[in-house]
C-alpha cells in the first residue's frame, strides 16, 4: 500500500499540502498533520488574511512547516506499512486455515432409516465367506438373510428380515436413489466412456449415460479440497463393476468423508475381488462383493435385488 501511495504524495508535496494531512482530514486516522511541529494548510490561510500578513511567513516558518510535512508523511508511510502488514497477516492467517468451501454441500442426500445399515437388499442377502465383517445392521425385505449368524459376530448390528423395519429401510433407499438421479449433470462432468481408474474428481455430480467402470490396479482419488461438506454424486444409467485390485481413496480430508460419496447405478454393481472401494452404493437391482472386496468406509445397497458377500468388509463411518 506504501508503494502505490508514492505518486500522489509527491504530487501533494509539489502542491505545498502534505498528502498525510489530506488522509488525516478524510480518515481521521493515524499520520495526521495537526500534531507537533506540523503545519495546517487552512489555518495558515486564515491567519493570514486576518492580520493582514503575508502568507509567507518567512524562512523559519518555512522550515518548520516543511519538517511537520515531512514527520506527518513519515507518520503516514509508518501507518501504510502497519496496515499492509496488517493485510498480510489476515491472509496468511486465512492460508493456515486451510477451508475452502466448494459448494456441494446441499448435495449431501439422507439415507433415511437406511442410514443405520452397512448391508440392505430388497431381496435376499447372501454371505459365502468365513471372513466377512460388517460394522452395522444387516437387512432384506427379501424371504431370508443366509450366512449370517448376527451379534456378537456378524454382522456387529441388528439383523432385520422382511419386517416393518427393513421395509420402510427399502423404501426410503428409493427415495433416495430418485434423488440422487434427478441431481442436474454439469456438461463439463459427463464421464460416458472414460474409464475411473487414475481419475480425480473434485465434489460434485458426475454421471455415466452407459455403464461404468474401473479397470484392475487402478485408483480412482476424490479431492475433498479442504471442505468438510464437500459431496460426490456418481450416476451410472446401467451397471458399474470394479475390476480386481482396484482402490479408491479420499485426499486433503479424513477418509470418513467417504460416507458423502453416492454411487447410483442404474442396474447392478459389482466390485471385483481385493479391491478397495469407498462410498454409498445403490444399486437399483443388485450388489456383488467378490472375494476380498471391502467397501470401508461404504455401504452396499440392492434395492431390488438383494446383496451377495464373499468374504468382505463393509463399515459406515459417521461423517466428519
Amino acid at each position: 500500500m506504501a508503494r502505490s501511495l508514492g505518486l500522489p504524495r509527491i504530487a501533494a508535496g509539489l502542491a505545498g499540502i502534505s498528502l498525510a494531512a489530506v488522509l488525516a482530514a478524510a480518515c481521521g486516522g493515524a499520520g495526521s498533520s495537526d500534531g507537533p511541529g506540523a503545519s495546517h494548510p487552512d489555518a495558515s490561510v486564515d491567519a493570514g488574511h486576518s492580520d493582514g500578513a503575508s502568507q509567507d511567513t518567512g524562512p523559519a516558518n518555512d522550515a518548520s512547516s516543511d519538517t511537520g510535512s515531512k514527520d506527518a508523511d513519515a507518520a503516514a508511510v509508518e501507518g501504510d506499512a502497519g496496515l499492509d502488514a496488517h493485510l498480510d497477516a489476515d491472509e496468511a492467517s486465512d492460508a493456515d486455515a486451510g477451508t475452502t468451501d466448494s459448494g456441494t454441500s446441499a448435495l449431501m442426500q439422507s439415507l433415511f432409516t437406511a442410514a443405520p445399515f452397512v448391508v440392505l437388499g430388497g431381496a435376499t442377502v447372501t454371505n459365502s465367506g468365513v471372513s466377512t465383517v460388517l460394522i452395522g445392521n444387516v437387512g432384506t425385505t427379501g424371504p431370508s438373510i443366509t450366512g449370517l449368524t448376527g451379534p456378537p459376530f456378524q454382522p456387529s448390528g441388528t439383523m432385520e428380515v422382511n419386517n416393518a423395519v427393513a421395509t420402510q429401510a427399502v423404501l426410503d433407499l428409493g427415495t433416495a436413489y430418485k434423488s440422487l438421479t434427478g441431481q442436474a449433470c454439469p456438461p463439463a462432468n459427463h464421464l460416458t466412456g472414460m474409464d475411473l481408474g487414475g481419475m480425480t474428481l473434485k465434489p460434485g455430480v458426475y454421471c455415466f449415460t452407459s455403464s461404468a467402470g474401473q479397470i484392475a490396479s487402478t485408483t480412482l482419488t476424490f479431492d475433498a479440497q479442504g471442505d468438510s461438506n464437500a459431496v460426490w454424486i456418481i450416476q451410472v444409467a446401467t451397471a458399474l463393476t470394479i475390476m480386481n485390485d482396484a482402490t479408491a481413496v479420499v485426499i486433503n480430508g479424513p477418509p470418513a468423508m467417504a460416507c458423502r460419496i453416492f454411487w447410483a447405478a442404474g442396474t447392478g454393481v459389482t466390485i471385483d475381488g481385493n479391491s478397495h472401494f469407498l462410498g454409498n452404493v445403490l444399486a437399483s437391482s443388485q450388489t456383488s462383493l467378490l472375494t476380498g472386496a471391502s467397501l470401508s468406509p461404504g455401504r452396499a445397497f440392492g434395492i431390488g435385488a438383494g446383496v451377495t458377500l464373499l468374504s468382505n468388509t463393509v463399515t459406515a463411518a459417521a461423517c466428519p
